[in-house]
């Protein structure tokens, strides 16, 4: 009787965390589902579209490095926080306007705010992670992100057909609050660490990353993962309206294009860890490269999204393993700083997808950035032949499991 009154034990930190990022990850997939065909509406112009996204990811780039000192020298756990309540009251001011210029500046502000909760939520997730638990809690952690993205597409979908996409604006406000809410409630930080550090000390430490190959490599192979996103989230929406299908097509695609990952980065990032990561990013990046070489010859739409639909289990074999492997080879001393320089990777990458595809655009017909975007797959795979090989696993035995 006694054992049947007993209450289940409580939930690790890391599951707590995880109820966080599904909240604030569907209220974001929200708004990003049509974020695209939303400034299309205002520019009416894919190359504008693309031009703008970059712009957004330039600043997000030049954030990374300036707000190094930042996250060095104060709470990760109240910037976090900061970012999450500040992110959702620009979403709702989204409500107030139809001004381009207005549009672009909110864009400006969330990008800063995205540097932060990004930043941040990497810290949090590597301070509250063992060595032999890091594959485990960031698979089990993306996962959770990636399930608010797969749900997030098919609830914008239903809404923004019968009462438009400003609807989306709100209720992502909404529930980037609910994610404040719950992140004050389940009472997750990290360790406060004060580092002051003068400028020379900054730009030493950035000079200091680029000259660690393991850490320059890292950087490079972690790039797969967002000219894969920029390419989906920016170009495929409006490809998918440009071919007469209707704008649910969106949301039914970017659903469709979440669906491997959730089923598999989990599983695929704990073998990464007992394959020490260099087969998983090799593999991974020559299966992209293979499925955007397809895609070229494919002329039929409903095929072409089923193929790129495939094209995600290539990320799931490279995405949360690169998340994993940085945090492995990266000193401990110093983790904030280059936690946020590994960061610009992101930017870096997504910028250089975005205008080369725009660039093609404007001389090549649009099934030639297919070609354009394996070619940079083909690179990330070539230097993944060169990854050190690590474990976070106690058990660092190689199992041949493919």
């Amino acid at each position: 009787m006694s054992d049947f009154l007993q209450f289940p034990q409580k939930i690790s930190k890391m599951e707590e965390f995880g109820i966080i990022v599904f909240i604030l990850c569907l209220a974001i997939s929200l708004v990003d589902t049509y974020w695209a065909v939303y400034l299309y509406q205002y520019t009416h112009s894919d190359i504008y579209v693309g031009l703008i996204s970059t712009l957004f990811t330039v600043v997000s780039f030049i954030s990374f490095l300036v707000l190094i000192p930042l996250f060095e020298n104060y709470d990760n756990s109240r910037l976090y926080q900061w970012s999450i309540f500040l992110m959702g009251i620009c979403y709702i001011l989204f409500l107030f306007t139809q001004s381009l210029w207005v549009i672009v500046l909110l864009g400006i502000i969330l990008s800063i705010l995205t540097v932060i909760r990004i930043n941040c939520f990497g810290i949090i997730l590597k301070e509250n992670s063992k060595g032999s638990e890091l594959a485990k809690n960031v698979g089990m952690t993306f996962t959770v992100m990636n399930l608010g993205w797969l749900i997030g597409p098919l609830v914008a979908a239903a809404l923004a057909e019968v009462y438009g996409i400003p609807l989306l604006f709100l209720l992502s406000g909404f529930f980037c609050l609910l994610a404040l809410f719950s992140y004050k409630l389940l009472h997750i930080g990290v360790k406060t660490k004060i580092a002051p550090s003068s400028q020379k000390e900054f730009f030493a430490g950035i000079l200091k990353f680029f000259k660690d190959k393991h850490l320059v490599r890292a950087y490079i192979v972690s790039g797969a993962s967002p000219i894969w996103w920029a390419f989906v989230y920016v170009y495929m929406p409006i490809y998918i309206l440009e071919q007469g299908l209707g704008v649910q097509w969106v949301a039914y695609f970017l659903f469709a294009v979440i669906v491997p990952i959730l089923l598999l980065e989990y599983y695929f990032n704990v073998l990464a860890d007992r394959l020490r990561y260099r087969k998983t990013f090799l593999r991974g990046n020559l299966f992209l490269a293979l499925i955007l070489v397809i895609a070229f010859f494919i002329s039929n739409i409903y095929v072409l999204l089923g193929l790129l639909v495939l094209g995600s289990v290539g990320i799931a074999l490279v995405e949360p393993p690169a998340e994993s492997y940085f945090f492995l080879i990266t000193p401990k001393k110093g983790l904030e700083r280059n936690y946020s320089i590994y960061n610009t990777s992101l930017d870096v990458f997504a910028i250089l997808g975005k205008l080369i595809v725009a660039g093609s655009l404007l001389i090549l017909s649009f099934k030639y950035s297919f070609l354009v975007l394996a070619l940079f797959f083909l690179f990330f795979a070539w230097v993944s032949l060169s990854l050190k090989q690590v474990s976070g696993a106690k058990d660092k035995k190689r199992e041949k499991l493919f």
